[in-house]
């Protein structure tokens, strides 16, 4: 495992390493252009200066290998291929943003639709049941409720929740001793926490960070994405690195969570977002598109563009008739050397499904970045 290295020493290596690279290039073309003037003058004395600057540039060209594996860099194949066909990298730099912007005008829309059905659904929740919100409210201010389960002779064997409780009180297994305690009725077979003090002790209900006691959230210090694919020993029934944090503390720990995670995404090359991800540019494409025609301005695209667009859904759509639900494959399969009929609400449904469904999706070799760190 190589060593891990503080983001700011990652970065200033990676700028060093850039500007030598950048400055060998430069040299390497300057030397170019020596080589080239001296061929177009070339006189039987230049053979030894010739020689040298060939030498120089083969010099040039190993160093450049040398560096090539200390640098992280990654270019696009399309900006390759724009440089091989003698156009300039700067014009997919143009389309590139042009793309870009209009992909998340599109996600922007999807993200004000969510969160304004959010915001209704949780008011329509409230209404219609008032109690069970608060009841829920009201628990999440307790984070440890601290209730106590005996063993048949009366020794202490751990700590629980309400809810472990009134488990076994459904069952008779136990008997009431006092509202947050109760004795099993059976022998039972282990010593449960009886030999780990931390488990036994009462723990308080306040932020482990500022100690304040309201807003208390409880806070994973080893995060799921990672304790997930820790051994069965670590990540079982253990509580340890469970711990109340108010939602202050709380933001600012993940402020420095996401940080330090964008530092393990460089060592480990590890990309968040996971790797393996799979493309379905035609599938965007087609969603975009049928974005496009169910919008609210779309009686002012021209109807060449809407035409276009009709074909790209109707193509995509029967091509990746499998991503659909039933009852829109059915309609797919009427369409056949049909237009679509932007009136019809059943096409107007297939539109909706096509513009939920995901363009990128996790392919076969897909890791996370928890399992790959």
């Amino acid at each position: 495992m190589q060593p891990v290295r503080s983001e700011e020493e990652a970065a200033e290596l990676d700028d060093a390493d850039r500007e030598a690279i950048e400055k060998k290039i430069d040299e390497s073309l300057e030397t170019l252009t020596q080589i080239q003037v001296t061929l177009m003058n070339h006189e039987s004395a230049d053979e030894h200066v010739l020689q040298q600057r060939l030498e120089r540039l083969v010099r040039g060209f190993a160093d450049m290998h040398m560096l090539k594996d200390r640098l992280n860099v990654n270019v696009p194949e399309e900006v390759l291929a724009y440089i091989k066909d003698g156009r300039n990298p700067n014009d997919f730099t143009s389309q590139f943003m042009e793309r870009l912007a209009s992909e998340n005008q599109f996600t922007n829309g999807k993200i004000a639709a969510l969160t304004n059905f959010k915001q209704e659904y949780e008011a329509m929740i409230r209404d219609a049941f008032p109690n069970e919100a608060n009841e829920r409210i009201a628990r999440s201010k307790a984070v440890y409720e601290n209730c106590t389960v005996l063993d048949i002779s009366g020794n202490l064997l751990f700590r629980t929740s309400r809810k472990r409780l009134d488990w076994y009180l459904s069952r008779d297994l136990a008997t009431v001793v006092n509202d947050s305690t109760i004795q099993l009725k059976f022998a039972n077979r282990g010593t449960g926490r009886s030999n780990e003090p931390f488990y036994l002790q009462d723990m308080r209900n306040a932020c482990v960070v500022c100690g304040d006691t309201n807003g208390l959230t409880m806070h994973h210090v080893v995060p799921h994405q990672y304790r997930q694919y820790m051994s069965t020993d670590i990540k079982s029934r253990s509580s340890f690195d469970l711990l109340p944090v108010c939602l202050q503390c709380h933001d600012q720990y993940e402020r420095h969570a996401t940080l330090f995670k964008k530092h393990l995404e460089k060592c480990f090359r590890a990309p968040l977002e996971g790797r393996g991800w799979v493309e379905r540019r035609d599938v965007g494409q087609a969603g975009r598109a049928a974005a496009a025609l169910l919008g609210q301005y779309a009686n002012k695209i021209p109807e060449e563009r809407r035409a276009e667009l009709r074909r790209t859904v109707q193509t995509v759509a029967e091509a990746r008739a499998s991503l659909f639900s039933d009852s829109a494959r059915q309609c797919i399969e009427t369409w056949q050397g049909e237009q679509l009929d932007l009136s019809s609400d059943a096409h107007r449904s297939v539109l909706r499904e096509l513009c939920s469904i995901e363009e990128r999706v996790p392919g076969p070799d897909y890791c996370t970045h928890g399992e790959i760190v």
